[in-house]
């Protein structure tokens, strides 16, 4: 991306200085329930708690007793449609600076021999990875999360709709979903381990989560799932394609199957979950999803992905020593993607893209304390592994290879507008690779 200049900037920050102090609504699913943001949100818009859970498995669609959110009636037959259309809009703003970095590709911007091919002197992103988003119940155990976005100047449309029904003291339902970034658990997941993108303990997810570090639960996915809640047990089961709703993918083909199982187990003021996760299977996409820009370049044609993966992750929540106290664990023992014919993205000399060869493993650690409401401190250690081949490019120096420690802090000026700053120190496995550092801070405003 390319830099602003500061009268750029300066004109940014006023205006987020002046939402600060103007910024009084609250998010959509706030103005339905009638309730606070941190009534769902474990201290903080990215994490859930117990009821936030339950709140997203009843399909998003539950109310308070004082008729908010209700639908529109007639005589004989109800409209079903809200009375209040959950229109949200989050902002955010980044300031992102590493210190003898690689870049996603794997390219050395800096190596022990001294060869400096680039220096990062920071990077300002003003409303990088805002959103729109039209959420809530949308009639009797209906609900939705309808996101619009921006990425390289092309607007993208994604979202979930999902349909719960009361099972005992819980719910049972299914959901529709296509994203071009959350990855295959979008449908339903709501702890925060790391599974479904949005819900994680930090910002720098690259350096700090297994699950996305390892790009197990990232990237676009197409699919559907069905779940069930109740007695302190969740299970999902789904299936999906590894493309967005607008990329060339093949449903009618084959899907890739995937499950999740968690338990949840109280223990004093705190609670304990642990969970089991899987995929496996293949599924077709258009060549040309690999490396968008080839479109007309090579001829089209379907290549067969396939993916086999599993883990496991712990989430240990509640109060510690008078403490809100958030841990996460997980760990991705195998996450593998292959393609049957990688030539298909060939003009007969080159072979164009990143060839899905990886075989990657990775577990992290997320530690985050609040001390007072508004202000938490977190910790996380990451380490992964990448043993895939790179056919198509001998000479990558292996990115994935490393371990990362990472500090931050969240404050929070209101439930709606959040400050976050996170330090990480890195380690390459690659000796011919410096260690480096990255420091990243994030202005989030929800209204």
């Amino acid at each position: 991306m390319k830099k602003r200049g500061p009268s750029f900037i300066l004109s940014c920050c006023l205006l987020l200085l002046g939402l600060l102090q103007n910024a009084q609504a609250v998010p959509g699913f706030a103005r339905q329930t009638g309730l606070e943001c941190m009534f769902c949100h474990a201290q903080n818009q990215s994490k859930l708690n117990s009821f936030g859970r339950e709140f997203a498995r009843s399909a998003f669609t539950k109310s308070t007793n004082d008729g908010l959110q209700s639908l529109i009636v007639g005589e004989e037959i109800g409209l079903g449609i809200p009375m209040v259309l959950n229109v949200s809009l989050m902002l955010k703003a980044r300031y992102d600076k590493g210190d003898g970095v690689i870049n996603g590709k794997g390219q050395v911007l800096q190596t022990k021999s001294g060869d400096a091919i680039e220096s990062n002197r920071g990077i300002y992103e003003v409303f990088k990875t805002s959103t729109i988003n039209i959420a809530g119940r949308v009639a009797d155990n209906v609900g939705s999360i309808i996101e619009f976005r921006e990425k390289e100047g092309k607007a993208i449309f994604g979202g979930k709709v999902a349909t719960a029904f009361e099972v005992g003291s819980g719910y049972g339902g299914f959901s529709f979903f296509t994203t071009n970034n959350y990855g295959p658990f979008t449908g339903m997941e709501s702890y925060n381990t790391g599974l479904y993108k949005p819900l994680r303990q930090f910002e720098n997810h690259k350096l700090t989560n297994a699950a996305q570090a390892t790009d197990f639960a990232s990237g676009p996915a197409t699919g559907l799932q069905t779940y069930y809640s109740g007695n302190n047990l969740f299970l999902t089961i789904g299936a999906y394609v590894p493309a967005h709703n607008s990329d060339g993918i093949d449903i009618g083909s084959t899907m890739i199957p995937f499950m999740r199982f968690a338990y949840e187990q109280p223990i004093g003021s705190m609670t304990l979950i642990g969970g089991f996760y899987a995929m496996k299977g293949k599924a077709k996409a258009s060549n040309t999803y690999f490396d968008t820009s080839l479109s007309g370049q090579i001829p089209q044609a379907l290549v067969e992905v396939g993916k086999e993966a599993y883990g496991f992750d712990l989430q240990l929540e509640g109060d510690l020593k008078e403490m809100n106290t958030l841990v996460t664990f997980n760990a991705v023992l195998k996450n593998k993607t292959t393609l049957n014919d990688p030539y298909l993205m060939s003009d007969g000399v080159t072979v164009f893209g990143e060839p899905y060869d990886a075989e990657m493993n990775g577990y992290s650690l997320d530690v985050a304390l609040y001390p007072k409401a508004a202000f938490g401190v977190k910790m996380a250690y990451l380490k992964v592994v990448d043993d895939g081949p790179h056919y198509f490019q001998p000479d990558r120096a292996d990115v994935k290879d490393k371990t990362a420690v990472t500090m931050g802090f969240d404050y929070s000026y209101r439930q709606n507008i959040k400050l976050t700053m996170e330090y990480s120190m890195v380690e390459p496995t690659n000796q011919e690779i410096e260690n480096y550092n990255d420091l990243l801070s994030v202005l989030t405003i929800s209204f």
